[in-house]
């Protein structure tokens, strides 16, 4: 487990590269309270999430992609959002769909039935991947 803080950093490194290569189709918004950056998350739970909004919202998508990476308190529960606009939000073709049920499977390791994934298109068009985990700070 690290701090939400360190999540970030380590996808914002991933996030740098992947800028460049696509540097006038992509860009990122983060919207994290300071205040959540140092609830605990397993660590690279994201990095998947992020890598497929790159794939195939940014990858298969001609105009400007917004990948948008947030995180909001709900009762006690702490909810990460990982979405991109790009595409039509249809369900990639020739995905394996690991990277969700290893995000899924690692939920379920870390949180039993307290933590949860849920990833679909979106209905504005492109994708939304949110997770649902209890909210914990280091003591």
């Amino acid at each position: 487990m690290i701090r939400l803080g360190e999540e970030l950093r380590l996808l914002r490194l991933y996030l740098t590269i992947e800028e460049a290569r696509f540097s006038n189709r992509m860009q990122v918004a983060i919207h994290v309270p300071d205040a959540l950056r140092s609830a605990l998350v397993p660590s690279l739970i994201l990095q998947p999430l992020v890598e497929n909004a790159v794939r195939y919202g940014v990858g298969r998508s001609e105009t400007m992609t917004t990948i948008t990476i947030a995180a909001e308190e709900r009762d006690q529960q702490l909810r990460l959002i990982v979405e991109d606009d790009g595409g039509a939000g249809e369900i990639p073709e020739g995905g394996s769909g690991l990277g969700l049920a290893n995000v899924r499977d690692r939920l379920e390791a870390h949180f039993g039935s307290r933590g949860r994934l849920i990833a679909a298109p979106d209905a504005r068009g492109g994708y939304r991947a949110v997770l649902d985990l209890p909210l914990s700070r280091p003591s």
